[in-house]
């Protein structure tokens, strides 16, 4: 539970009793708000001094919000702090607001509690409700405290709210719109956020054009457009967003850039971030990939959290930049920290696979379910698949907090938040025989596999590649619905068109027509291209795979060899092995055995029994090493013993030959037997 300072004896004695805090007022004399001396902020900034504190005041909030200015919030602060030293009540209110949430100083709880405690026995309503919320909860919070506070700040609010609407109204609309000390009330909410506007409050203009935009665009633009006009910056670019997203003949795109590039020229970040993301999807102008990371950075720069987020978005996926992951991996942590979910969960992805400075597996599983539960919907999926592919023991060591059984769980919530692709994996999950709480689940989700069905082909509609090809396999296996091949066929179709690779594939194994099976795996190769170029290893070993079987295109094995090599240097140790059969048998490049025999070893170390068994064909042959017909037969049997045809068939002809084993006939028969028992079919008569 928070732990705060407790509340002043003299304020709590007073809210106790119901007594009001005019006796508590500071014999300095209090100011309060009036009209502002000053327009703009630099001319308030200019006038601001003890005898003006009210200019200080002024100046402070429109830095704050980026009135007429780009937002500055340390300047801000200054200024609250030059108000409330001069004993202006807002001024001390706006200022513990800043030590509060850390923004533009240093977060500071105790001095804000203790702002906000002189300002509520000022009867500053703003300030008696900040207390509350800081102490609701808290071992502070005794006798009812906070719902003490907060009664009286409603009070103090509706009270200011008639005489100073400008000022307050927008206040007390906040309180009504979110319940918090009266009960909520959209229409109450709306009506104060209305007088506040009417008053000139530029931030309660814009406030009630988002409570109005849904139901009345035209006049949310026209509300926009005047806080727009008033300095108000945020307003320009919330009018430039609508024009561009408008749909229809009321959308504007020359309009809607030229509101957000007037913000952003004048210097708020959100308007460079929103002109940066129009570069990024052709929304309203060309894509520009350099504009818009230009942008980004600039807004980051500035302190936009978006900002920081979409350019660690580009980074990783190396667009309009280098690839860079460790970059990114600082950019995502960056706005994380400025509570951007979905920076959050992809700084959380990249831990998880070991980048970043304090990256692992438990503390990235915490992003993830973090952004997950701040309603990111790809987060829930990419937990989900965290803990499908973790092992038990694995998450133990690793300090992880979920059980595997809980990865339906994320999925599921994913789906219900519109992730295509958390829909596709509750599928698969549900055809695999899982359910919410496992295996032996009784949830409804489990129950029915017709579920599992509708949501692959929903996954499907909503945009998921992958789950088109699971509707395609469903129809095409004739589970649990009539087999299709018409219909899975345009599941295959679609998943191809969106990108996913296997659908590409399906279709180049099963359609009789030449010309098409050449364009499925021409569009499947260059998928995996594209995969393997961004950093994907097991891509990189199936093009590999392309290039060996001529699929789609001549055979190629220099290419292959360079394929595997990557993803052998990457970390896949299948890739040596295939590496080093080719360069070992010198199958369409000059043989290497020297390297072959190193790649064979070192993948033997790591684990490749494969690799292994082909090293007894080296020590046979002579191979990149000496010839030891011992160790070859060594290397043969363990092989032959795992299931490898091709261990069995060379002890067989060590047998043959009586080399590193004893001459004979009947036992070169029975490993020949072996080898044609594995699918070795030419050594079935032998």
């Amino acid at each position: 539970m928070a732990t705060r300072a407790a509340l002043s004896p003299a304020l709590f004695l007073a809210l106790s009793l119901g007594l009001g805090t005019g006796a508590l007022v500071s014999a300095c004399q209090v100011q309060r708000s009036t009209a502002a001396p000053c327009s703009d902020p630099h001319t308030c900034a200019s006038q601001c001094q003890a005898s003006s504190p009210e200019a200080c005041f002024a100046g402070g909030r429109m830095f704050a919000a980026g009135i007429e200015c780009g937002r500055e919030p340390e300047r801000a602060a200054k200024l609250f702090e030059q108000a409330c030293d001069a004993k202006h009540v807002g001024g001390c209110t706006y200022l513990a607001s800043s030590y509060e949430f850390g923004v533009g100083v240093e977060a500071d709880p105790k001095r804000a509690q203790s702002l906000y405690e002189w300002a509520c026995a000022e009867r500053d309503g703003r300030a008696c409700v900040g207390l509350a919320t800081m102490l609701r909860g808290s071992d502070a919070d005794e006798g009812g405290v906070a719902k003490l506070l907060l009664d009286r700040g409603v009070e103090y609010l509706e009270r200011d709210c008639a005489r100073n609407p400008g000022e307050y109204c927008g206040s007390l609309a906040l309180l009504y719109a979110q319940g918090l000390g009266v009960r909520a009330s959209p229409a109450r909410a709306r009506d104060r956020y209305g007088d506040a506007c009417r008053a000139g409050d530029s931030e309660s203009c814009v406030a009630l054009a988002e409570f109005v935009r849904a139901q009345d665009p035209e006049r949310a633009g026209a509300l926009y457009d005047e806080a727009c006009r008033e300095g108000y910056l945020y307003a320009c670019v919330q009018r430039g967003v609508g024009l561009l997203l408008a749909p229809g003949e009321t959308s504007d795109a020359d309009q809607g850039i030229a509101y957000l590039r007037k913000a952003c020229t004048a210097g708020e970040p959100r308007g460079c971030a929103s002109l940066a993301t129009a570069y990024v999807s052709g929304i309203g102008t060309e894509v520009d990939l350099g504009q818009a990371v230009a942008l980004y950075d600039q807004a980051c720069a500035a302190g936009d959290g978006y900002a920081c987020g979409s350019l660690g978005l580009l980074t990783m996926l190396g667009r309009g930049v280098e690839r860079d992951l460790e970059r990114s991996a600082e950019l995502f942590a960056g706005a994380c920290e400025q509570g951007e979910a979905v920076a959050c969960g992809n700084l959380g992805w990249l831990h998880v696979q070991g980048v970043g400075p304090s990256a692992e597996l438990a503390g990235g599983a915490e992003l993830l379910a973090y952004a997950c539960e701040a309603n990111d919907a790809s987060s829930c999926y990419r937990m989900g698949v965290v803990l499908a592919e973790t092992a038990p023991e694995q998450g133990e060591a690793a300090g992880l907090r979920y059980a595997v059984a809980d990865a339906v769980a994320f999925w599921r919530r994913g789906c219900e938040l519109g992730s295509s692709d958390a829909c596709t994996a509750l599928s698969v999950s549900l055809i695999d025989g899982g359910g919410e709480g496992g295996e032996a689940s009784t949830e409804p989700l489990g129950q029915d596999p017709r579920v599992a069905v509708q949501l692959a082909r929903y996954g499907c509609q909503v945009g998921s590649a992958a789950g088109c090809t699971l509707a395609g396999e469903i129809f095409a296996l004739g589970w649990n619905v009539e087999r299709d091949r018409a219909t899975a066929d345009v599941y295959f179709r679609y998943a191809c068109e969106l990108g996913d690779v296997h659908g590409c594939e399906v279709l180049a194994t099963w359609s009789g027509d030449e010309a098409e099976v050449r364009d499925m795996w021409g569009r499947g190769r260059a998928l995996r291209e594209a995969a393997c170029e961004g950093g994907h290893v097991g891509d990189c070993m199936v093009l590999g795979a392309y290039y060996v079987r001529g699929l789609g295109m001549d055979k190629d094995f220099a290419k292959a060899v360079e394929l595997y090599a990557q993803a052998c240097t990457a970390g896949a140790t299948l890739a040596c092995t295939q590496q080093a059969q080719i360069l070992m048998t010198g199958t369409g490049v000059e043989p290497d055995y020297e390297q072959a025999f190193a790649l064979f070893s070192a993948a033997c170390e790591a684990g490749d029994e494969l690799a292994c068994t082909w090293l007894g064909l080296a020590y046979q042959r002579g191979r990149g090493v000496e010839v030891d017909a011992a160790k070859a037969a060594e290397r043969y049997v363990r092989g032959c013993e795992l299931g490898y045809s091709f261990g069995c068939v060379g002890m067989a002809k060590l047998h043959e030959e009586g080399a590193g084993v004893v001459k004979s006939k009947r036992k070169a028969r029975e490993f020949y037997g072996q080898a044609c028992a594995l699918g070795s079919t030419k050594h079935c008569k032998k």
